[in-house]
């Protein structure tokens, strides 16, 4: 299997990885390890977009109605640019950490 068959972690520190055929859209994954790592209200949120989005998904599929699909859509897509709003967050929040109050960071802060 060669690297470009390959999807790396967001995380620049992780250095797993997810197959291509898996995710067949992708260009960038988070691996467990790291979701689990986000705070829970960053989890919350992506799993009720997630939630959301297949609801809509297979409401669609089921309506026999042109306009009703048509309105479901725009429901759904809203769902979805949330999600993708959260993904660039969780992004942001991988890529520059909070770092908690203690003395490596008051060192930091001042130079040390």
């Amino acid at each position: 299997m060669t690297a470009a068959s390959r999807i790396p972690c967001i995380n620049p520190r992780c250095r797993r990885t997810a197959a291509q055929e898996k995710f067949p859209n992708s260009k960038e994954i988070i691996c467990g390890k790291c979701f689990r790592a986000l705070p829970l209200a960053f989890r919350q949120e992506h799993r009720r977009c997630w939630r959301e989005i297949n609801k809509w998904e297979k409401r669609i599929l089921r309506t026999g109605d042109p306009l009703k699909a048509q309105r479901m859509r725009g429901i759904c897509n809203g769902w979805t640019d949330r999600l993708n709003a959260r993904w660039d967050e969780m992004r942001q929040s991988i890529a520059n950490p909070d770092k908690s109050e203690g003395l490596e960071t008051f060192l930091e802060e001042i130079g040390l």
